[in-house]
């Protein structure tokens, strides 16, 4: 019955995993990040596929698919993500040290070499060398798991990321510590060659159903409009209509981008304080379409561009009023502030604020 079960549970992991891959490899962007992930979604199906067959081909020689060191790839992968994550975030330059990515792997490596040794010589599950090799493997797992989990809740502290992309990598990190505990139990409770891996392969379904739902999450961005041979021709209508698909096309990724590079501009350059600082001059200096960018305020501010400037205004113009000791009048302020009259100063503040500049800093005065 376990045996079938089993099999159930890796066939749906190999079917959750298919569809992550695909969706990984057609419907992003090509960072590094997704780059990775790409080739890690891979591997994943792959050593499933692989764990399936062993089962199948090799169920009395349980060494087989019990001794297969695989497991120690996850971490180290998750690890190198994220570090490529925090280079894309942070708008690093560099190029990332491969070598040291390699370096990982290495206890993988040599744990496959052992592994091909007890194979090649068939070794048995009851003897001490069997007995030995997978002791360090499941040591070694709960090291990694435990060890990335920790460094990886670290580094998303420090990282300005989408809420989805954040749950995703707690809940990977659960995931890890999860199968940390269940190495451990493995160990103290001398279970090390009577374990049949349902745990495993339930906390392997656990994480291709997690990965699933996070893409499955980003088709909501992607509609597929026709392109027809006479799509020069469409009248003005139908122009509209599509800019309104192209928009929903921006995946969680592409809006992160979109967040590093507008608000180096905006915010870093300090160019809403430009008087008629408009969506066209954004385009222009980011090199992102404009309705991409409107697409990009709507979705990651809840505003436009022209309520997210005036925002950052009224804010500047709070803050330098406190610097200047509310020593500077109205007129003043709101043209330091980047407005282009008394009028719209005055309107933005009080939506803002819901007061008018004047009763801002009566306010204030009043209550020292």
């Amino acid at each position: 019955m376990e045996f079938y079960f089993n099999l159930i549970v890796l066939t749906a992991a190999i079917i959750f995993g298919s569809i992550s891959f695909i969706v990984n490899n057609k419907l992003t962007t090509s960072t590094k990040t997704q780059k990775m992930l790409n080739v890690f979604l891979l591997f994943f199906v792959l050593h499933l596929i692989t764990i399936l067959c062993s089962r199948l081909l090799w169920s009395d020689y349980r060494l087989v698919h019990l001794g297969l060191p695989l497991n120690t790839v996850y971490a180290p992968t998750f690890y190198c993500c994220l570090v490529l994550l925090t280079e894309e975030v942070n708008k690093e330059n560099k190029e990332s040290n491969k070598f040291i990515f390699i370096l990982h792997f290495i206890p993988t490596l040599v744990l496959l070499g052992f592994y091909a040794f007890l194979i090649g010589n068939q070794f048995t599950m009851g003897s001490v060398e069997t007995y030995r090799y997978l002791l360090v493997l499941y040591f070694v797992e709960v090291f990694q798991y435990i060890g990335y989990s920790f460094t990886g809740y670290f580094k998303i502290n420090k990282l300005l990321l989408n809420n989805n992309i954040r749950l995703l990598i707690l809940r990977v990190m659960w995931i890890m510590i999860f199968m940390a505990l269940v190495c451990l139990g493995v160990v103290f409770y001398n279970n090390i060659l009577y374990y049949d891996m349902s745990i495993t392969y339930l906390a392997l379904l656990c994480f291709s159903i997690v990965i699933f739902n996070y893409y499955m999450a980003r088709l909501k961005y992607v509609k597929v409009v026709p392109i027809t041979d006479g799509e020069t021709d469409r009248t003005e209508e139908e122009q509209q209509a599509l800019l309104k698909y192209e928009k929903s096309k921006l995946t969680e990724d592409v809006l992160l981008a979109y967040k590093v590079k507008v608000e180096q501009i905006v915010l870093e350059k300090e160019s809403f304080l430009k008087v008629n600082f408009t969506l066209d001059d954004l385009e222009q200096e980011s090199k992102i379409a404009k309705h991409h960018l409107s697409q990009f305020f709507s979705t990651t501010y809840g505003m436009n561009f022209n309520a997210y400037i005036n925002k950052l205004r009224v804010e500047y113009a709070k803050d330098l009023l406190e610097k200047r000791n509310f020593d500077i009048s109205v007129s003043e302020l709101g043209d330091e502030c980047g407005f282009n009259s008394r009028t719209s100063f005055f309107r933005a503040f009080k939506k803002y604020e819901g007061m008018s500049p004047s009763e801002y800093i009566t306010n204030i005065l009043e209550n020292r």
